[in-house]
């Protein structure tokens, strides 16, 4: 069986911190308090449920009839290839929609041995990993990760306008470019690159199936 990132009480204790600090940026569990018991062990089930392998998700929607008639009328392709065609982008979106929660996972590979702690399970609006430097100014760092550079919608953007949350994407979008070298933690950045995220995939994808077939 494949094993989740490990998430150890200091991590949490991390988390709980930061919320404390900044309970604007907590993830709302609804009819709970945010200063209660339950709340935090709610919390805590998430943010250890989120570090859990996660398999990527088949696509279940109907692809729309009239994008029959623009790839034949417009783009010019045999209607013997439309079906598959079709087929093979919806199996291309579901792996683009996992890709960013592998980079994630990636991140936090390398990142928590550098004093950051992932925000898994989605426990905090817009950010992805906090960092805890006491005595400092920012005390608390916080980023937010996409994988390309047109990846983030307007909402997202919004809440992170007026705050402290740097912002890092991995590729840009109409070049392909990779963009590590600019990864904001200087001391994490030359064990982060294009080949070791590959090389994370791959691994990942492989114990995913493995343990699939163990079942």
């Amino acid at each position: 069986m494949m094993k989740p990132l490990r998430a150890n009480s200091s991590m949490f204790q991390t988390l709980v911190a930061f919320i404390s600090a900044n309970p604007g940026s907590a993830r709302k569990f609804k009819s709970t308090a945010i200063d209660s018991q339950e709340y935090r062990e709610k919390l805590e089930r998430k943010f250890i449920e989120g570090r859990s392998p996660r398999a990527p998700e088949k696509p279940k929607t109907v692809p729309d009839s009239v994008v029959s008639i623009i790839l034949e009328d417009y783009f010019g392709e045999k209607p013997s290839d439309i079906e598959e065609i079709k087929r093979t982008h919806l199996l291309a979106m579901a792996a683009e929609n996992t890709v960013g929660d592998l980079l994630e996972r990636y991140l936090a590979s390398v990142l928590e041995s550098h004093g950051w702690v992932w925000c898994s399970g989605s426990v905090t609006k817009s950010i992805d990993f906090i960092k805890h430097n006491p005595g400092q100014s920012p005390e608390w760092v916080c980023l937010q990760v996409k994988n390309r550079d047109n990846s983030e919608n307007s909402s997202a953007s919004a809440v992170r306008n007026g705050t402290n949350i740097e912002k890092w994407f991995r590729t840009f979008s109409r070049t392909g470019k990779t963009n590590w070298d600019k990864f904001p933690d200087i001391s994490a950045r030359n064990q982060l690159s294009e080949s070791g995220f590959r090389n994370f995939v791959k691994n990942y994808i492989k114990a995913i199936n493995s343990s699939a077939s163990e079942r």
